[in-house]
């Protein structure tokens, strides 16, 4: 179950249908894959799952023996798309922890286990269209400012806390609903940097959080012009870095969505249940790949090798880790890419093509003289435009 599986499942009631129903003669009957269905029923009533999943906790907490009912779990959209029925749970079950009413008509937690406190989903920001948003210098915002504060004091606290010789490109006035948004030049690990910062003006504490979609361009559209160039131009050449060549596996990619490009050719030039051959260049680079899986050396644990099948998550098709005694385990290789894109291994720069780059910064830094002059003008005029303001209030 994903994380917004929970989300996704409407009136879970009602849509339980009852065998031989319409949907049922639309699905073309298939054997379910006991493990997997094992796997996903033993996550929905896990601690990871159930601390973010409300339905489900609200429906276990009230039934006083704290079992839930085999027609929720079954109107869940992964169990359809595994074509589970009540009958493939029960027998997938067996040996599991899990306890299972005699009739299949419920499932509960080991022991009737207490619930874990909910909480709030976390937020991926990391998502193709966002990954690269504060590339230009990261654009944030401070809710709750005291009335009585003005964006000085925001200024003030940011610059003992950001590193040294980092200093805000632009803050804006507090507005009336107390949200103040600021503009930093980019910096080594400045997102991270930020979502865990906190300031304390006025005697409040005030959350660091980072704009995205509308809310920062809303902020970009109000930045002064010479601001908002300063970000472009700095957006342009983290792009450029991204496009430099990187290595994965001993093979050499142009850039990230070069590599993108021959996973999926990988995939669709192979059958469901074709093996990778351990020798080939493919197998290898998979495997290469798969050391930047977020869950690392613990996913990859006991795998002796690769195939190519249809997914259990849907109709789409995906990588497995055929694993000694263990059974077959999907993997995303797109979390794998996403990783690279993250802390791309770059080819090493030959010193000639040093020299060319050091030619065409030097050009770069001269052009940018002049407009560093022109920018100072510009910030002269901001603040004395802010200055006016304050003495005004």
């Amino acid at each position: 179950m994903s994380m917004n599986d929970a989300e996704k499942r409407k009136a879970p009631e009602a849509e339980a249908k009852v065998a031989g129903g319409p949907e049922a003669k639309k699905l073309k009957p298939s054997p379910a894959d006991h493990a997997a269905v094992r796997k996903q029923v033993e996550y929905y009533l896990s601690d990871d799952n159930l601390k973010h999943d409300k339905f489900f906790s609200e429906k276990i907490a009230g039934d006083a023996e704290g079992w839930l009912e085999m027609s929720l779990i079954l109107s869940c959209n992964k169990m359809k798309a595994m074509r589970t029925s009540k009958d493939d749970v029960m027998a997938a079950l067996k040996g599991s922890k899990l306890e299972l009413k005699e009739d299949g008509s419920a499932v509960r937690r080991p022991g009737n286990a207490a619930l874990p406190k909910l909480e709030a989903k976390p937020q991926h920001h990391q998502r193709k269209n966002t990954a690269h948003a504060h590339d230009g210098g990261a654009v944030v915002s401070f809710k709750g400012v005291p009335a009585e504060q003005s964006w000085t004091a925001i200024k003030e606290q940011l610059a003992g806390k950001l590193p040294e010789k980092v200093s805000p490109w632009h803050v804006s006035e507090v507005s009336e609903g107390g949200q103040c948004f600021v503009v930093c030049p980019p910096f080594s690990g400045d997102v991270a940097f930020l979502e865990a910062l906190e300031l304390e003006v006025g005697g409040a504490k005030l959350k660091c959080e980072l704009c995205f979609g509308e809310a920062l361009q809303a902020v970009l559209k109000k930045l002064p012009k010479h601001i908002r160039d300063k970000r472009e131009k700095e957006a342009r050449k983290k792009q450029k870095e991204r496009n430099r060549p990187i290595v994965v596996g001993n093979q050499r990619f142009m850039s990230v969505g070069a590599l993108r490009g021959k996973v999926k050719e990988i995939m669709n030039s192979r059958s469901d249940g074709e093996s990778l051959k351990p020798e080939g260049s493919d197998f290898k680079l998979i495997r290469a790949l798969l050391d930047y899986h977020p869950k690392g050396t613990d996913k990859i644990q006991g795998i002796v090798g690769l195939k190519v099948g249809k997914s259990t998550q849907g109709d789409n098709r995906c990588f497995f880790m055929v694993k000694e005694g263990q059974p077959d385990e999907d993997v995303s290789l797109k979390k794998c890419v996403d990783a690279v894109e993250l802390n791309p291994p770059y080819v090493a720069v030959k010193a000639d093509e040093r020299k060319e780059g050091k030619k065409e910064e030097a050009a770069e830094n001269k052009e940018a003289t002049g407009e560093k002059k022109e920018e100072k003008k510009e910030e002269k005029k901001e603040e004395k435009k802010e200055e006016k303001k304050e003495e005004k209030k």
